[in-house]
């Protein structure tokens, strides 16, 4: 009978422990709840009437930026992000050289699925807002200059590849609607103020919604 007392509070704490040990387990398991990255890439939008694979030439910019994003339950997360970009003025000779300066903030939401334990997929549905510096060179030694805030949205998907125990190496593509102007160097030159007169900002500088494409690639470190 002694002997029994004795035996159960040590059978007792060896099922603690056991259970202690299972519940550290299970935690260490747990995805964690927030991450940061950084972000490299470009985007161009879609030329009028061109449905080829070199159609999403127009006013290419490039850029870079950084994001953060919270676990929410399930598969679901989401995510801010602030990024800057500028024109590489790589167009058509018939393009309005126009230079174009860009930040941009964005909020998303979005779902995670694992496909392995080192690689994972996600997409994304976001918008946000776009504060944008643009300019254009007139005649011999003069420049119009405009700047416009305009709202941007944008349907993604990506994945990203474990490296480590915390951090990810990634891309994603997107397609983003937001404001664009009119590059067809013909169509304001046949405006009647052109070669006259110095036309207004709202003239050069009128904005529309229209189509881009864009590609990342990101470095992503769970906090």
């Amino acid at each position: 009978m002694r002997t029994l007392l004795l035996a159960l509070p040590l059978a007792l704490a060896s099922q603690v422990a056991t259970a202690d040990d299972t519940i550290v387990v299970k935690s260490a398991d747990q995805p964690a709840m927030y991450d940061f990255g950084a972000r490299i890439g470009g985007y161009g939008f879609r030329r009028e009437g061109d449905n080829s694979d070199e159609g999403w030439t127009e006013c290419q910019m490039g850029g870079l930026g950084v994001f953060a994003s919270r676990r929410l339950p399930g598969p679901l997360f989401i995510e801010a992000g602030l990024d800057a970009y500028t024109s590489r003025n790589e167009g058509l000779p018939t393009d309005l050289p126009i230079s174009r300066m860009s930040a941009l903030a964005s909020v998303a939401g979005g779902a995670r699925t694992n496909f392995t334990s080192w690689l994972r997929g996600f997409v994304q549905l976001g918008g946000g807002v776009e504060l944008t510096r643009v300019s254009v060179p007139y005649g011999e030694d003069e420049t119009i200059r405009d700047t416009k805030v305009m709202p941007a949205g944008f349907i993604g998907l990506g994945f990203d590849i474990r490296l480590g125990k915390k951090t990810y190496l990634g891309m994603n593509v997107r397609t983003l609607m937001m404001g664009n102007f009119n590059y067809k160097r013909e169509d304001l030159e046949m405006n009647e103020a052109w070669g006259f007169t110095t036309p207004s900002e709202d003239q050069v500088f009128d904005a529309s919604l229209d189509f881009a494409a864009q590609g990342q690639f990101f470095v992503r470190r769970d906090l």
